[in-house]
């Protein structure tokens, strides 16, 4: 992805990253062509691309004078990375990662992700993504259990220590999050408020119709992703 033309990004600074799987990618692939899974990719391709548009226009570029997203694909994996920890950095990174997420469901492709936050390296031309907050991202990633963003403890600290105005942190809801290991208290990210069936209507049944779709496409152990977020998003709904 393309960052605005007024935009320098140093190789290492603190920076959040999010990274993002499709979930049931190896069984997606061996029950549906080649060009189906090219499709679906495509559709996660273009919004990314969405998100690059609105980072060259000359609007955002009046708004913010040193924000970026940087986005990289691999397979069955996106990662976002900010471009340093400011708030308005904060800010757009939360919503993008968010919208970004909310796009997908919408389009019947199942994800869940983490965020984390530290000192990241980038080295675009290269292709060098290096920091333990990368890895902080990907392993609590392989521990949730439904459609989601849930939040690293470095994220806890960096919301806890941020002084400056924030306007997405409000989007962090703590709440009971599945995992593997069972149920634990997480901030998590609240993407459903960025559906569009949400954003028109303002109805939670509207969301939890888009979330049981996914039950047509699998059957067993599977389904807990679609019970757990259904939960999820009673709990942080109904407590707004």
């Amino acid at each position: 992805m393309e960052e605005s033309k007024n935009l320098n990004w140093k190789p290492t600074d603190k920076r959040f990253v999010a990274f993002i799987d499709i979930l049931g990618f190896k069984d997606l692939v061996m029950r549906s062509s080649h060009a189906d899974i090219y499709s679906l990719l495509s559709k996660l391709s273009n919004h990314k691309d969405t998100i690059a548009r609105i980072q060259e226009s000359k609007q955002f570029s009046e708004m913010y004078e040193d924000v970026g997203i940087y986005t990289v694909s691999f397979s069955d994996s996106i990662a976002l990375f900010s471009k340093n920890d400011s708030a308005d950095n904060f800010d757009f990174f939360t919503y993008s990662t968010g919208w970004l997420f909310a796009r997908a469901i919408e389009n019947s492709i199942p994800l869940k992700g983490a965020i984390a936050y530290g000192e990241i390296s980038i080295n675009k031309t290269n292709q060098i993504y290096f920091g333990q907050a990368i890895i902080d991202a990907y392993l609590l990633e392989e521990e949730l259990n439904y459609f989601g963003i849930i939040a690293h403890n470095s994220i806890d600290n960096f919301l806890n220590n941020l002084k400056e105005e924030s306007e997405q942190r409000i989007r962090y809801v703590e709440t009971s999050t599945p995992l593997k290991c069972g149920n634990i208290s997480h901030l998590n990210l609240n993407w459903f408020d960025l559906l569009e069936a949400f954003e028109k209507n303002k109805n939670k049944d509207d969301i939890i119709a888009i979330i049981n779709q996914f039950k047509t496409t699998v059957s067993g152990s599977p389904r807990r992703y679609v019970d757990n977020t259904i939960t999820i998003i009673n709990q942080i709904i109904n407590s707004a």
